[in-house]
């Protein structure tokens, strides 16, 4: 499928304080999935796609990002979600197609991009669909735990207040504004001459496409990389294949896993004098500051 690419290279270099991003639980990224990504759906299509790089520390080098994000404005809907693991679901789909007979697929880290492939992220495993004022997250989780969570709620972008200062992303003219949101503060970059009022993850809003948002803190920096113009399939996995549940019970989840992946799964050490081989509950935990505070 040919693409037409406006840009590639952006203005701003990541700040020195990128390393903060990691992805922190050492959780193993999802091992079940190969049934969703098989039964797969085209939904819809999207004519733009904006690439985000996130947790970068060489915009120039994919190998470098935590993630590579993609906005993908369809006709219906606009869906946000990891190019990465898009890829890696696409290289599974041909392999099942060359494999027919196989008993199972290959986990998808075979084919996974980025400077942490095998390790879970709830921002780069879960897709964002908003359409009008409904945002759904569909959650994967990591690898050999809960369901994939699902839930619905009330999206109407963020509060912004408009700031001075402009400066040039990926060719566009861009001006400043600023919010606070579920505990943080961020500082955004949008481009008025591109009518989008969308920007990666869960940001929005603003009269413009955002090319860049980050924290104050910049424990968490998404900026755009490229802008695409083409058709893309915007995906959908199985619902049957997710939970229903809420933002609540789904952050906290997430949250869960990334502080302590061994304690929150369950994990017991093996102990050949125990019941069924399992002994004392297994820890570690780990620092996170996750995204979303509230």
């Amino acid at each position: 499928m040919k693409k037409d690419v406006i840009m590639v290279l952006a203005f701003f270099a990541v700040c020195g304080v990128a390393w903060a991003q990691q992805k922190q639980s050492g959780a193993m990224v999802p091992m079940n999935k190969h049934n969703t990504v098989l039964a797969r759906k085209a939904i819809d299509t999207a004519n733009l796609r904006i690439l985000y790089a996130w947790g970068a520390t060489d915009l120039k080098q994919d190998s470098t990002y935590l993630d590579c994000g993609q906005l993908q404005i369809g006709k219906r809907m606009t869906k946000y979600c990891s190019l990465f693991v898009e890829q890696a679901d696409d290289e599974r789909v041909e392999w099942g197609k060359k494999n027919p007979h196989a008993q199972n697929v290959p986990n998808g880290t075979w084919w996974m991009r980025g400077r942490k492939p095998g390790i879970w992220s709830e921002y780069q495993f879960s897709d964002i669909f908003i359409h009008g004022d409904t945002l759904n997250e569909w959650a994967m989780m990591p690898a050999g735990q809960e369901w994939p969570q699902r839930y619905e709620e009330k999206w109407t972008g963020q509060e912004w207040k408009l700031e001075e200062g402009l400066a040039t992303l990926l060719g566009h003219r861009c001006q400043k504004a600023t919010c606070h949101w579920r505990g943080r503060d961020y500082v955004a970059w949008f481009a008025p001459d591109i009518p989008v009022k969308r920007g990666p993850w869960k940001f929005g809003g603003l009269p413009g496409l955002i090319l860049k948002v980050f924290d104050k803190d910049k424990l968490y920096i998404f900026e755009a990389v490229a802008i695409e113009k083409g058709d893309f399939p915007i995906w959908q996995y199985p619902k049957e294949e997710f939970k229903t549940s809420t933002r609540q019970r789904t952050w906290k989840l997430q949250v869960a896993y990334n502080r302590n992946y061994l304690k929150t799964s369950g994990r017991r050490k093996y102990d050949p004098n125990a019941p069924g081989f399992m002994g004392e509950p297994m820890s570690a935990p780990h620092e996170y500051d996750p995204m979303e505070l509230e």
